[in-house]
């Protein structure tokens, strides 16, 4: 069974006495330990520089969303958060809490960036004006673009046909 950890553990946050003019509260959320490792040094060596911008990190493991204390701690981090980071979110039933958990939160956010992930939490991305909320929905800005060009490209076509018959009879008729 999955060792149940606190993620206050696992918390960066500026170092007192530092002057940053903002601090970024981000929120990740990832399979395995080393990507906690690496957001955490990362978050620490920008805090160390005591420049403009610090960070307040907060991490879990996806499967430490299925303890109660874990799941309302990270439903209230992620309701204070500006930055909500996810990757490899796989598991149906944890994938349904990110997004219970997210969702109503998703406007107030900076940015949400998620990667490999189920549909459902991939939806959940935002980084400024670009959204992947209409993810697999039919009626989309890509696939409304995707179409045009391919009747733009049938009516080219069907418009060279006869030139390009034209020409061809052409070429034989000097032959």
């Amino acid at each position: 069974m999955f060792t149940q950890v606190r993620s206050s553990n696992r918390r960066v946050s500026p170092v007192e006495g530092q002057d940053h003019k903002f601090v970024m509260k981000v929120v990740y959320l990832v399979l395995e330990p080393q990507y906690q490792n690496a957001l955490s040094e990362a978050a620490k060596s920008l805090n160390k520089l005591n420049g403009p911008i610090g960070i307040d990190l907060n991490g879990y493991l996806i499967e430490e969303l299925r303890d109660s204390t874990n799941f309302s701690d990270f439903k209230s981090d992620i309701s204070e958060a500006d930055v909500f980071i996810g990757s490899l979110i796989f598991i149906e039933d944890l994938a349904q809490k990110v997004v219970e958990a997210v969702q109503p939160y998703r406007d107030k956010l900076k940015a949400a960036v998620v990667f490999p992930s189920m549909p459902e939490v991939m939806r959940l991305n935002k980084l400024g004006s670009f959204s992947m909320a209409q993810l697999g929905q039919s009626k989309s800005i890509i696939g409304d673009f995707m179409k045009k060009r391919k009747e733009s490209g049938v009516r080219e076509q069907s418009r060279l046909k006869p030139n390009l018959f034209k020409l061809h009879i052409q070429w034989v008729e000097q032959l």
